[in-house]
């Protein structure tokens, strides 16, 4: 028997090829994310172990045309080119935008307008000047905050892309999010994850109470040998079991975080 949320929990998975995302629409993904940030990436993330997956308005389409999935859109970072970025992927099909490297409120506010209610909004903190303005970016009329680890972390630079799981920046942010959606980092299958066992990340985002988050790349690789259908409830299942710990176990396990996370840093650091 599946087990079910309390609420919902959204899983999302950046599309690569046509018959596999079809799989995992068919198995209940609950969207496909197109990417078109290019735009300053590769020089941004130079030596940096991060996926680049520069797809095309083709793309979209296609996924548009072939599966009934719904389909987010991260576009490039906010630019002269934004509203004609925005307008063309609105026009292919696009359901929901994502805005990477937000650094002021004008640049958000330019994406409001140039969506125009056509479809949802998440907007990514994922630079020192987003972490400022926060509260005020959650306080617009956009659907979700998804929080990007591995450009804050080279924004920031800190150590390792997981010093917010431990370091009081996603609580902050989580207590400027009531009303909006809210998400960070990503999850495969159980077992999986390096350098820190994806576990952890299972155990935050319930302890969090975020709404969404996207596949890890390395999912991929992981549900080789599994139905995706298979692979997708067991995450489910994991959060639904996160999400009914008691008090007690949440602290423990927060604690055991702690310790698998420094124990990332230290090495970094020596």
């Amino acid at each position: 028997m599946t087990m079910q949320y309390p609420s919902p929990f959204e899983l999302l998975l950046f599309h690569r090829d046509i018959a596999f995302s079809k799989e995992c629409v068919a198995a209940g993904i609950d969207g496909l994310i197109i990417d078109f940030e290019t735009k300053g990436k590769a020089r941004r993330q130079d030596g940096f172990d991060t996926e680049i997956n520069a797809h095309t308005l083709k793309d979209l389409e296609a996924v548009r045309d072939l599966t009934g999935a719904r389909i987010l859109c991260r576009t490039n970072a906010p630019g002269p080119e934004s509203t004609k970025e925005i307008d063309q992927v609105l026009r292919a099909g696009a359901d929901e935008i994502i805005v990477p490297m937000i650094r002021q409120l004008d640049e958000a506010r330019a994406v409001i307008d140039a969506v125009a209610g056509a479809a949802r909004i998440t907007l990514m903190i994922e630079t020192v000047e987003s972490l400022k303005i926060a509260p005020d970016l959650c306080a617009l009329p956009i659907d979700r905050i998804y929080v990007g680890l591995n450009d804050l972390h080279i924004s920031r630079g800190t150590s390792t892309l997981f010093e917010p799981l431990i370091d009081g920046c996603l609580e902050a942010i989580r207590a400027d999010v009531q009303g909006l959606q809210f998400g960070f980092g990503g999850i495969t299958l159980r077992g999986q994850g390096h350098p820190l066992p994806v576990h952890h990340f299972v155990s935050d985002l319930a302890r969090l109470n975020a709404d969404f988050t996207f596949l890890r790349r390395s999912f991929y690789r992981d549900v080789v040998g599994h139905s995706p259908k298979a692979a997708l409830d067991q995450m489910r299942a994991d959060l639904c079991r996160a999400r009914a710990r008691n008090a007690g176990q949440i602290s423990l396990e927060f604690s055991e975080m702690q310790t698998a996370v420094l124990a990332v840093i230290r090495p970094q650091n020596e």
